[in-house]
């Protein structure tokens, strides 16, 4: 440089350096877009398709995992111990009220609980075998249940039937402690054994209207639901604490069921 234009070499090397400190800061952006978008290339292989390159950064500095239960530590498919319902009806058998959970169920458009409850009958359509529908509820995290009001095509009487959380099913009922204590034994039961609760009631509509309120609701019984875990779920938990990342379950179950979904987990 000097020979050339006869500047000293400092002055050189004062500007290369300037032009690194300044490139670099540019550069960075670059440099980062590519190191993440190798790795959503790899998590890709793994059969995990990521949507925001951010993620990649943020799952990297995870300490804590909050996992959905249902459908993700679980199966989601459920099914129900004919052995294990329990009555609170006079003159209501086990096969009762299951055909009132299975008609209180949609028949098309299913979700878990739906599917169980129908598949329960020796054929599905017995879920509205002589009766006419009138009206369904589906289900809402506010009510927490569904219902259907029905014309029994043998007589013409009108009716409904609801299924749902136990608490909100004891409260559509107006259920005092009588019922209400026998029925938090149960739901411990079901829990301890790792098995959730669906309750099931029944009315009768004289009015023959679906808008009217009918006669007081009668709580029918309790149906035993389990959701076993998938095969995989325990070892991906270990894989996770070996990363030194806590794994925290998230659920509205009974926490006795959890408990035994947990230690099924590990």
């Amino acid at each position: 440089m000097y020979p050339i234009q006869h500047r000293r070499y400092r002055d050189g090397i004062d500007n290369l350096l300037v032009l690194l400190i300044g490139g670099i800061p540019i550069a960075m952006p670059t440099v980062l877009s590519v190191t993440m978008a190798i790795g959503s290339h790899r998590l890709s292989e793994q059969g995990a398709i990521t949507k925001r390159m951010t993620a990649i950064e943020e799952m990297a500095g995870m300490d804590v995992l909050c996992s959905d239960k249902t459908g993700t530590l679980t199966l989601n498919k459920l099914s129900v111990d004919r052995s294990l319902v329990e009555i609170f009806a006079a003159g209501v058998e086990k096969d009762d009220v299951v055909l009132f959970a299975a008609r209180a169920s949609r028949v098309e458009n299913q979700d878990a609980i739906d599917a169980a409850m129908v598949g329960m009958l020796s054929d599905p359509k017995e879920a509205r075998d002589g009766i006419e529908e009138v009206h369904f509820l589906p289900f809402n995290p506010v009510d927490k249940r569904t219902a259907l009001t029905y014309i029994d095509l043998a007589d013409g009487s009108w009716h409904r039937v609801s299924k749902g959380a136990p608490e909100q099913i004891l409260d559509l009922c107006n259920c005092g402690n009588n019922v209400r204590n026998p029925v938090h034994i149960v739901i411990d039961n079901y829990a301890e054994r790792g098995l959730r609760s669906l309750a099931v009631a029944r009315q009768v509509v004289p009015e023959k209207s679906k808008d009217s309120p009918g006669e007081p609701w009668e709580f029918v019984g309790l149906l035993p639901l389990l959701d076993p875990p998938r095969s995989d779920s325990a070892d991906t938990i270990t894989r996770a604490l070996n990363l030194g990342v806590n794994v925290k379950m998230i659920t509205g179950c009974h926490c006795q069921g959890d408990r035994e979904t947990a230690r099924d987990g590990h």
